[in-house]
């Protein structure tokens, strides 16, 4: 997508912009104002005016939408930006990978909350040891700052679901292929309803059950269509953003103390809308219970088949990455991505009451192994 299939307002904006002072940064958000992600951008900005010579100004979806963003970061419309990496398959591929391995953070032996362990892992994974991934965001003129993410995917139904058998013949809505493959291997049907076309779909009875993340009950209304929700299952998360990509001109041109800066502040961000995501989840499901929702616990027998089913889908992602998108080397790159979430699932016990906690971890991990000097010059 060029530069000239952004709308007109972008473009407006963008001139009107272009004499701005150099240190102040445009931040495009996609997203509607409210919510976690906008809230942990709130508190990313008041971070680098405060500690920074820099500032930052943040545009709710008054800019670029979800869509623009990352041909905007591109071509300059924006300086930073919040990218989903999944809208853009094969431009992302290289990172997308390990974002579509999200299902190993809440399978196996239990540790951090998902969220915490995912955005660990694959900020680590892009930033330390994926030189392919690097190279895919230069492509697009970006430098990638790290990935926050959501909260683990449960069952929002119009029924209650707790075993294997309760899923058989129930139509799902599904945002990604793993968790269409995921109902598709309990006998369940998939179907793709953007998000804010949920609400509808589950009034109506179109839909069964949908796929999502808590924090959806309230940011979508969720919660006045949903009779039972089931926690622990489908699992994974969605945590393929770039929470902080910059536009690689800018980046080059601030000074090196600012680079070092922006990449406190990265860790600074992605701990910051990682936490609110996941505080928003627990607001969540304690107001869903207030209001009478159940809130189940699956049985083991579908923890085990969940996965069981995990476990298999990683040779499916594989086999997808190298036929669809041409990487390669998917094996080792995997082995990598599995051991980071092990590692992470491990690091980030407790994390998620602690943002400051959590944002010195990946500072310590991460960002301070970054060489401000040189990292996204390539």
């Amino acid at each position: 997508m060029k530069l000239a299939t952004l709308s007109l307002a972008a473009l407006l904006a963008a001139t009107a912009l272009g004499t701005a002072e150099a240190q102040t940064l445009r931040y495009a958000s996609g997203f509607p104002p409210g919510g976690p992600v906008n809230e942990g951008l709130k508190d990313f900005v008041q971070y680098v005016e405060d500690n920074s010579d820099m500032s930052v100004k943040l545009y709710e979806l008054s800019l670029l939408d979800l869509k623009e963003t990352p041909p905007g970061i591109r071509d300059g419309v924006a300086d930073m930006g919040y990218v989903l990496m999944p809208y853009f398959p094969a431009e992302y591929a290289e990172a997308n990978l390990a974002a579509d391995l999200s299902m190993l953070s809440t399978t196996g032996e239990k540790g951090a909350a998902p969220a915490v362990a995912m955005a660990g892992a694959l900020t680590e994974y892009a930033m330390l040891h994926c030189e392919d991934c690097q190279a895919q965001f230069a492509q697009e003129n970006q430098v990638y700052l790290g990935s926050a993410s959501t909260p683990d995917y449960v069952l929002l139904c119009g029924q209650p679901v707790r075993d294997v058998a309760d899923l058989k013949g129930k139509t799902f809505r599904s945002g990604a292929s793993n968790f269409g493959r995921w109902a598709e291997e309990f006998g369940g049907t998939k179907v793709s309803i953007p998000g804010n076309e949920i609400y509808e779909a589950m009034s109506q009875g179109v839909v069964d059950c949908t796929m999502i993340s808590a924090p959806e009950l309230i940011n979508l209304q969720l919660i006045d269509v949903t009779k039972a929700i089931t926690v622990g299952v489908p699992g994974g998360v969605f945590a393929g953003s770039g929470a902080a990509s910059m536009n690689k001109d800018t980046w080059t041109s601030l000074s090196d103390e600012q680079r070092a800066f922006m990449l406190k502040a990265a860790a600074h961000a992605v701990a910051t809308i990682t936490l609110k995501y996941n505080d928003a989840a627990n607001e969540a499901l304690d107001a869903s219970r207030e209001k009478g929702i159940e809130v189940i616990e699956p049985s083991a027998e579908l923890l085990q088949a969940s996965a069981d089913f995990v476990k298999k889908d990683v040779d499916v992602i594989a086999e997808e990455f190298v036929s669809t998108y041409g990487l390669d080397g998917v094996a080792e790159k995997i082995e990598t991505i599995s051991g980071l979430v092990t590692k992470w699932k491990e690091l980030g016990k407790g994390l998620d009451t602690d943002r400051d906690a959590f944002a010195e971890t990946l500072w310590n991990e991460v960002y301070s192994k970054v060489d401000a000097s040189t990292y996204g010059a390539m």
